[in-house]
Order: C-alpha cells, then structure tokens, then sequence
C-alpha cells in the first residue's frame, strides 16, 4: 500500500463512518431519541475532526473519489438538518407552539391553551 492511497483508505472509512452515523441519527431523530441524538452529535464531532486531520495530510491532488465523497457527506448532513428542522417543528405543533417560519426565540403560542390547562380542567 502506497502512501497516497493510504491517506484515501483512511478518508474512505471515516467517510462510510460518518455517512453510517448520518443514517444512525435519522433512526434517532424519527425516534426522539433525544440521549442517542446527544451522544451521535459527539460522535460526528470527532468523526469531523478525525476527517480534517487526514485531510489536512493528504498529498495535494484532485481525486475525483474525494470530491464525491465530501458531496455526499454535505447531502446526508443537510438532509438530517431537514429531518431535524421537519421533526422540531411536529413537536412544536403537538405542544401548541406556532411555527413562526423561521428561527425565533420566542415562540408564539397558538389559540390553543397550553397541555398542562387542558388537563387540569379534567
């Protein structure tokens, strides 16, 4: 094995690692696995961190191999901020929260009175 596809076996497994930790969080997200979900963000971290490191000392070369990879890695992790984004704001919606079209702090409660009103009238 030479030193240049050394490099390119170490960035093909981190890269399978991290797309099979992508797939791992959307089973999480579609659970509200809200611990699992916890550990996988610190997992990816370092699967990320591992990744630049051996990118970083990769030989300086146009492989189209690399560019592929790195272009599914971008569509898996924009993908699971999607399922995320769809997953937070169905929550939101069973909870009684407005959906504001965007990222806002304080969220606008809709005309239905909150759970914990609902129950205790009961």
């Amino acid at each position: 094995m030479t030193m240049s596809s050394r490099w390119l076996d170490q960035l093909r497994e981190l890269g399978e690692e991290l797309r099979a930790t992508f797939a791992e969080e959307r089973r999480a997200i579609g659970a509200l696995d809200h611990a699992r979900l916890t550990y996988l963000a610190v997992h990816k971290q370092h699967l990320a961190e591992q990744l630049a490191e051996v990118r970083d000392a990769a030989p300086a070369v146009e492989a189209p191999v690399v560019r592929e990879l790195f272009t599914a890695l971008r569509t898996e992790a924009h993908a699971n901020a999607l399922l995320a984004t769809i997953a937070t704001e169905a929550v939101r919606a069973l909870l009684g929260y407005q959906s504001t079209g965007g990222y806002d702090r304080a969220a606008r409660r809709t005309t239905t009175p909150p759970l914990r009103t609902i129950l205790a009238t009961y």
